[in-house]
């Protein structure tokens, strides 16, 4: 893993970034794994059939972003109140005409 992403995929999660059923991303990742057909770029480990996230991301055009992928800029946190609107104005005096 490089800075907390994971360099593998697995099938399901492909699928769901190629916006393709479970069962049709199986079918690709086993041929392409295990006859070399298509351009889905999938490597088997053992059982394991995987992704490598670098190859999806040439075959897409983009990078992925994953929800299990660290955030790229840290949020600052803030410690400072938020004013309301009655502060921020000053206060003038009442005074009758």
């Amino acid at each position: 893993m490089t800075a907390g992403r994971c360099e593998f995929l697995t099938v399901e999660q492909t699928a769901v970034v190629c916006g393709i059923g479970r069962t049709s991303a199986y079918q690709l990742a086993r041929r392409a794994a295990d006859h070399g057909e298509g351009d889905f770029p999938a490597v088997r480990f053992g059982k394991q059939l995987r992704v490598p996230r670098r190859k999806l991301e040439e075959l897409i055009g983009g990078p992925i972003t994953l929800p299990t992928d660290p955030p790229t800029t840290p949020t600052p946190a803030t410690t400072e109140p938020t004013p309301t609107p009655e502060h921020d104005q000053p206060q003038l005096p009442l005074t009758a005409p």
